[in-house]
Formats: structure tokens, sequence, C-alpha cells
């Protein structure tokens, strides 16, 4: 009976107590069951940000000079992030830089033309990349792309003076042939003035020719007239004298007649 009482007494302290002991089993309880959901959450990063950090820009690291190091993430990609990422740029450098050339990307740094060739410095402000090119008669021939200032300098300096040393040859045979043309220019004056002459030359014999043929007419007619002339003359003399003689006898007196008669 006393035992009885006893707990019947002690009853409300033992719900107190279990009490107690439920709730701090509760909060150890919560406690745990918490402690994977912290430790697991890194585990599962966001799918659109996974593939951007792991993975390089493209036209910053496959640049001549410049090899790619960063590893590209294996990783799946979401269509999401698959349409945020940008497009790889073209395999061919010539294409690429043609491509921007025609959507006018580029600036035009430096030019240095020799001959039929050239070398040029182009500049994307975009993405801070320079084209370094060397040409002939217009057409690339080479083009390097790089994202260092100073070695694109260089590449241009290397290329310029490429350019002069494989257009000495050129300048030469633009020298030699403009001297072939002047030359050949001089020898055709030369020749028409040789066949001026010719015909100055011509036209002098067959004058000088014509010349002496009428001075030859002119000389035989000349003897003929003064032949005539002579003759004229001789003939004049003689009518004069019979003219002279008939006047003396027409003047002479009657009387220095008459004894002439007599006899």
């Amino acid at each position: 009976m006393t035992t009885t009482k006893q707990s019947g007494k002690a009853s409300p302290q033992a719900f107190q107590r279990g009490w107690a002991i439920a709730a701090a089993v509760a909060i150890m309880a919560g406690t745990s069951a918490c402690a994977p959901v912290v430790t697991q959450s890194p585990a599962a990063p966001p799918t659109a940000i996974t593939p951007i950090a792991a993975a390089p820009v493209p036209a910053l690291t496959a640049t001549v000079g410049q090899p790619a190091t960063a590893a590209v993430s294996t990783q799946a990609t979401t269509p999401s992030t698959a349409r945020a990422e940008r497009p790889a740029p073209n395999s061919s450098a010539v294409l690429e830089l043609q491509q921007r050339m025609q959507a006018q990307e580029l600036s035009e740094l430096r030019t240095t033309y020799n001959g039929a060739y050239g070398a040029s410095l182009l500049f994307a402000q975009s993405d801070l990349t320079y084209y370094v090119t060397l040409f002939q008669q217009k057409d690339l021939w080479r083009v390097i792309k790089t994202t260092n200032e100073a070695q694109a300098e260089r590449l241009y300096s290397d290329f310029a003076k490429q350019t002069r040393t494989m257009a000495d040859l050129e300048l030469q045979r633009i020298r030699l042939e403009a001297q072939k043309e002047r030359a050949e220019r001089r020898i055709a004056a030369q020749q028409e003035q040789l066949r001026g002459l010719k015909t100055d030359l011509d036209i002098q014999r067959q004058q000088q020719a014509q010349a002496q043929e009428r001075q030859k007419v002119a000389r035989t007619e000349a003897e003929a007239l003064d032949i005539e002339r002579r003759a004229a003359r001789a003939r004049v003399d003689e009518l004069q004298r019979q003219i002279r003689e008939l006047e003396a006898q027409v003047n002479a007196p009657f009387n220095s007649a008459q004894p002439q008669r007599r006899r």
C-alpha cells in the first residue's frame, strides 16, 4: 500500500522527467538528421555554373603561340548552358580573318607595302585579338592570331622585313622593265627618225635628179636661143647696114648725082 501511494505521489515528477528526456532525444535526432544535408549540399552544384567555370574561353586560348592549358570539362551540359556557350572559332585563321573583315569587326593598326607584297596588323576590339597578316597581290598568304600585343608587334615587324626582302627582286624587275621599255621607246623613236631621214634623202635625190634634168634642158634651150640670138643679131646688123646705105642714097644732093649719070 505504501509503495502504491508513493508511486502515486511520484507520477507527476516521472512525467516531467520523461518529457524532458523526450525533448532532448528529439533535439539530438533533429541535429543528426540535418547534418547529412549540410555535408552533402556541395555535391550537387547548379548545372548552369559548372561548365562555365571548368571550360576556358576558346577565343582566348586557341591562339597561335598560346596553347590552352585548362582542361575542358567532360560533364554533360544542359540545353540552356549549351546555348550560353560561345561557338567554336573557325579552325582556319585565314577564313576567320576574312569573315571578321566582312563583318567589319577589325581595325587596321599598321600596313606596309613593298612591291606586290605587304604586311598588316589588325585588331579586334571585341575580344582584344590581334591578326598579323602577310599577303601578296592583296591575297592573304599567312595569318597569325594572338592576344599578346608584344608578340603581335614583333610578328608584324618580321613580316614587314620579309616583304622588303621578297620585294627587292620584284622592285629590281620593275626597274629593269621600266629601263627596257624606255630603251624600246628610244629605239622606236630612232627608227622613226631614221625612216624620216631616209624619206628626206629620197626626196632630196629625186628633186636633185629633176633639177639636173631641168638644168640640162635649160642649157640646151639656152644654147639654141644663143645661136638664134646671134643669128638675129647678125640679121639686124645687116639690115641696119642696108638701111644706112639707102638713107645715104636718099639723102645725097641731086647735083652730085648728075655727073655720075654722065659717066
